[in-house]
């Protein structure tokens, strides 16, 4: 996967993440902690990977 696609994808699941949390927020359900913080850790982790490795892609070995 290519990092702009890769990149396109967490920005997808990014929105969506924020959207559920809009609904679960809206209806007061008990379960929005628990889904935002899985939610935010899945996403953040997906992103510093997507940062990590495009950053190696650019260093050269000598």
């Amino acid at each position: 996967m290519t990092k702009r696609k890769s990149s396109l994808v967490l920005l997808v699941l990014s929105m969506v993440y924020g959207a559920v949390i809009a609904l679960l927020a809206i209806t007061g359900s008990e379960a929005l902690s628990v889904v935002a913080i899985a939610g935010g850790a899945v996403l953040g982790i997906g992103w510093a990977v997507v940062g990590y490795l495009s950053s190696q892609k650019g260093q050269t070995t000598t």
